[in-house]
C-alpha cells in the first residue's frame, strides 16, 4: 500500500522558491546599482548666424613710394664667333699708317741714360668679332678708326672713319678698345700719342 506526498511538499516548496526568487532579485539590483548620477552642466554655445550678404572689404589704397636706386647696365653679351669668318688684320703695308718706327734716342746728359721711344708698340692685339648680321649675309668689309693712345697704353677716344656698315664699326671699337701698347716715350717718360690709324679687313673664308 503507498501513500502520496505531492500535497504535502507543495506548500513547503513555494515560499522557498519565492524566497530564492525575491533574493536573486534583491543581489542583482545590488550589482548593477551605480549610485546617484549628476547629470553634465549645460553649455550654452552661441547661436548660429547666417547672413547671406558678404561683409565689405576695406582694401587700403595707401602706399608708400620706395626710392629707386640706379644702377649701371650690365655688360652686353660677348657675341659669338662665327666659324666659318675670318678677320685679316695687317699691322703693317697700307693698312697700318702709324709712322714708320725711328732709332730709340739714348741721352747720357747729367751721367743718366734716357731710352726714348718714337710711337707706340702694339702689345695686345685683339681681333674683333666678325658681326654675325654680315657673315649670314656673306658680306665682307673693312673699317678705319682713329685713336690715341694714353701713357699708360690705353687706348682712347676712338673714333670711327670710312666702314662699309655700322656693324662692322661696331665690332671695329670693340676690338680696339681693349688693344695696349707700350706707350711712346720722349726724356725718359711716357707721353700721349694722338691719331693713330688702323684699318681693319673683313674677309670670310671660301
Amino acid at each position: 500500500m503507498s501513500m502520496s506526498l505531492h500535497p504535502v511538499r507543495t506548500p513547503v516548496v513555494i515560499p522557498v522558491a519565492g524566497a530564492v526568487t525575491v533574493g536573486l532579485f534583491i543581489m542583482m539590483n545590488n550589482l548593477i546599482d551605480i549610485g546617484p548620477v549628476t547629470p553634465d552642466p549645460v553649455v550654452e554655445r552661441p547661436p548660429v548666424q547666417i547672413r547671406f550678404e558678404p561683409e565689405p572689404v576695406v582694401i587700403d589704397d595707401h602706399w608708400d613710394q620706395l626710392e629707386i636706386t640706379q644702377i649701371d647696365p650690365p655688360p652686353p653679351a660677348q657675341r659669338l664667333d662665327v666659324p666659318r669668318a675670318a678677320v685679316d688684320v695687317l699691322p703693317g703695308g697700307d693698312n697700318y699708317t702709324l709712322p714708320p718706327i725711328e732709332v730709340a734716342g739714348i741721352d747720357t746728359g747729367d751721367g743718366l741714360v734716357n731710352f726714348d721711344r718714337a710711337q707706340p708698340e702694339p702689345r695686345v692685339r685683339i681681333n674683333p668679332v666678325y658681326p654675325a648680321s654680315e657673315a649670314s649675309r656673306g658680306r665682307p668689309g673693312e673699317c678705319t678708326v682713329v685713336y690715341d693712345i694714353t701713357p699708360e697704353g690705353r687706348t682712347a677716344n676712338i673714333r670711327a672713319g670710312t666702314c662699309t656698315s655700322t656693324a662692322f664699326e661696331r665690332a671695329t671699337i670693340n676690338a680696339v678698345s681693349r688693344w695696349r701698347y707700350d706707350p711712346q716715350v720722349r726724356n725718359g717718360e711716357p707721353i700721349l700719342y694722338r691719331d693713330a690709324t688702323t684699318r681693319l679687313v673683313y674677309s670670310l673664308e671660301e
